[in-house]
């Protein structure tokens, strides 16, 4: 009889410490993890834009949106025959979801190769996130949305690639998204930000995890100060997002570098993450904001070549200049080939052109009220490249010319600024530069 009650308290002992250590197994490592959630479906996308058609057969080959923003590839033996393949443009109701949705037609189609699915995004998509932070996404019958683990993603020419082996709706995403990457608010006024936070339900190494919207405590901060304060402006959360109230004063470290951090103690495509943080570049204005517009236009007849770079100049009533949101943009020739004589010339397609401008700095002279003040800007340049084309004439060999590297225009631009006047006006013939003030 003792032996039985020894083996009953044996065996009550066991119970009890697997299940304390099964509870305790059950907690999870981290105490801000949301890995516990269960990720939910959302609706399936409406179609949008202009589906696109093409038939590819055995051979392989490849299609595109009718937005140019996805492409799927076929490679040989991925298709048995002949086969209608379509791309449609849909809503994007994926957690993180970066741009539109697809739907790539057949539904459920499978291939005995896989298909290679191309997302372009902009320069100001990787901007609101990180290179580290972005995926590609299925929506499965159900309606939840799954993360596939085996991409790549080319921040050169903003690209993230995965390899498909059946069709759905697909959708590039972002773990993590704060916007407006820059913006302007005058003194005493408000500014919204919005942070868009999603996580990945499963492991690192699994190829196929489930998205959901993360509900952890954001820490909002302003110049490095938790919730700012009355000198470099105010931070006041509402959900994942952030109201941004400018001080009385522009502070003297301005732009003000507002900043979401959040808890995310995860692997994530081979990185560990302790934390998320990105930050927005707020511009405190009590002063003029203008837009800037240069252009550069040079002739080689029969082509007539343009570049230009635009920017926002802030001059605060401290005479602080503040040069942000510079964009350059695309060299274009008109036409892309004339005909001159005997002779034909084609223009070469480069990135880079004469203004690609990457900082700019400016001085004010004069003090606000002055009848007249001048504004200096200068400016540098960066990999700027001379036209490139082609001359073809009758009876000879094509001779190309141009692309030759050089230091870059503009390199300085002068504006003398009157009380009053919105709108200035600089134009050589080759280089037009237009300053307006924005109200």
């Amino acid at each position: 009889m003792k032996l039985i009650i020894s083996e009953l308290l044996l065996l009550i002992f066991t119970i009890t410490v697997f299940f304390l250590y099964s509870c305790e197994k059950m907690i999870p490592d981290d105490p801000n993890s949301t890995n516990n959630q269960t990720p939910g479906p959302t609706p399936v996308g409406s179609a949008i834009g202009t589906m696109v058609t093409k038939s590819i057969g055995s051979a392989g080959g490849s299609i595109a949106s009718d937005d140019g923003n996805v492409e799927l590839i076929f490679p040989t033996g991925a298709l048995a025959a002949n086969t209608d393949i379509s791309i449609q443009p849909i809503s994007n109701n994926a957690p993180g979801g970066l741009g539109n949705a697809y739907r790539f037609l057949p539904e459920g189609a499978k291939f005995a190769t896989a298909v290679t699915a191309k997302f372009h995004y902009t320069p100001n998509d990787l901007a609101e996130t990180l290179a580290d932070l972005m995926g590609i996404a299925f929506q499965d019958s159900a309606g939840i949305w799954y993360r596939t683990n085996n991409f790549t993603n080319d921040t050169l020419h903003k690209i993230i690639s995965a390899p498909l082996n059946h069709f759905s709706d697909w959708s590039a995403f972002e773990i993590m998204r704060l916007s407006p990457v820059s913006t302007f608010v005058k003194v005493n006024n408000s500014v919204n930000l919005e942070a868009v936070i999603v996580d990945i339900a499963g492991n690192d190494d699994d190829e196929l995890a489930p998205l959901f919207q993360n509900s952890s405590p954001i820490k909002w901060s302003a110049n490095g100060i938790l919730n700012g304060n009355s000198t470099v402006g105010t931070l006041t959360a509402i959900a994942n997002d952030a109201v941004y109230t400018a001080p009385a004063k522009a502070p003297a470290d301005n732009p003000v570098s507002v900043s979401a951090e959040l808890p995310f103690k995860h692997k994530y495509h081979g990185k560990t993450f302790d934390v998320l943080q990105l930050v927005s570049s707020v511009t405190v204005i009590d002063g003029e904001k203008y837009f800037l517009e240069m252009r550069i236009t040079e002739s080689f007849p029969p082509l007539s070549y343009m570049d230009s770079v635009t920017m926002i100049v802030v001059i605060n009533s401290d005479d602080q200049v503040i040069i942000s949101d510079i964009k350059n943009f695309a060299p274009r020739a008109i036409p892309l080939t004339g005909r001159l004589g005997s002779c034909t010339a084609t223009w070469i397609s480069d990135a880079i052109g004469e203004t690609n401008v990457m900082s700019v700095t400016g001085t004010i002279s004069g003090s606000l009220g002055d009848t007249a003040r001048d504004l200096f800007l200068t400016i540098t340049n960066s990999g700027t490249v001379s036209p490139k084309y082609t001359q073809a004439c009758d009876g000879s060999d094509a001779v190309t010319s141009g692309g030759f590297p050089f230091t870059g225009l503009p390199a300085l631009a002068f504006f003398t600024l009157k009380p009053g006047q919105e709108k200035y006006v600089v134009d050589t013939g080759d280089e037009l530069d237009r300053l307006t003030l924005i109200k």
